[in-house]
């Protein structure tokens, strides 16, 4: 027995119910995409947080157990303190987006800061330096494991800035505002 196959017409889907469809579609991509990043920016954050964190610890054990002059453990005490400041910028300090040229002046941007966030880059990184320097000196005196141990802070203040700066969240701005003018694609 044959079978007979009824044709329907081709009919254009409407095109209200795509347009709904493809900004519900864009605005649910945006939004992963945002709660993707910041999962990945926490997790990262953390992860990188264990550096000056142990190495903290290790000045701890350094001032408690090693220091035999007043020296050391002034150099073990401020090492301590950078380790510390290091570890709270990683940790407290708002990751911020990347600022677009014409958005806000910067006096504003810094103006709505605090004065924690606005210097404390700034004093660790002098601490740091400080602390470089004087593994310099013990480099020229040829006590090469004190230069490390005096150096250790600001290697981590730079590797900690930098995982910092790879860790700022996503500009989704140009994106949410492409967003509408693709319907359809």
């Amino acid at each position: 027995m044959p079978s007979t196959r009824l044709r329907q017409t081709f009919r254009y889907p409407s095109s209200d119910s795509d347009t709904d469809l493809d900004e519900e579609h864009q605005e649910n991509l945006i939004a992963s995409l945002q709660a993707a990043d910041a999962q990945q920016n926490t997790l990262y954050r953390n992860a990188f947080l264990t550096i000056p964190l142990t190495g903290a610890l290790f000045f701890l054990y350094t001032l408690v157990l090693h220091t035999s002059t007043r020296q050391q453990g002034l150099l073990a005490i401020l090492g301590l303190s950078s380790l510390v400041c290091t570890a709270y910028i990683l940790h407290f300090m708002p990751l911020q987006a990347p600022v677009r040229k014409g958005k806000t002046a910067l006096y504003k941007l810094d103006a709505a800061k605090g004065p924690v966030e606005r210097y404390m880059v700034y004093l660790n990184a002098g601490l740091a330096a400080l602390l470089l320097l004087a593994a310099g000196v013990s480099w020229r005196k040829h006590q090469a494991a004190d230069g490390w141990r005096e150096a250790l802070p600001g290697i981590i203040l730079i590797m900690t800035l930098f995982a910092r700066q790879q860790l700022a969240p996503l500009d989704l701005e140009e994106l949410q505002k492409a967003k509408y003018d693709y319907k359809g694609a």
